[in-house]
């Protein structure tokens, strides 16, 4: 159930929500890399939805997730860019 996009190297699937808030969700497989690779993408990941969840203008249930490992290493800068275009791309789809 959901909608899935993808934003490079990071899929998301989400749904609206039936609860007045939003709910993230962050999975990242065991074959993207060791543990503290894995780590260091959720805190990317988690630290980029901290800054931009306020964004949003309705609630939904969002999970991110990485299945494969990307090309490059990530950095905070491109994960927050990512995250911030697929905000604004969902506020206009609820908008329309």
């Amino acid at each position: 159930q959901g909608i899935y996009q993808s934003l490079g190297p990071i899929g998301v699937k989400y749904k609206i929500a039936e609860a007045e808030c939003s709910r993230f969700a962050v999975s990242v497989k065991k074959k993207v890399g060791s543990a503290p690779c894995r780590n260091r993408i959720k805190r990317l990941l988690r630290e980029a939805i901290r800054k931009e969840r306020l964004r949003l203008n309705c609630a939904y249930d969002i999970c991110f997730f990485i299945t494969s490992p990307p090309k490059s290493p990530l950095d905070s800068s491109y994960v927050l860019c990512l995250v911030r275009q697929f905000f604004k791309n969902l506020n206009k789809e609820s908008s329309e």
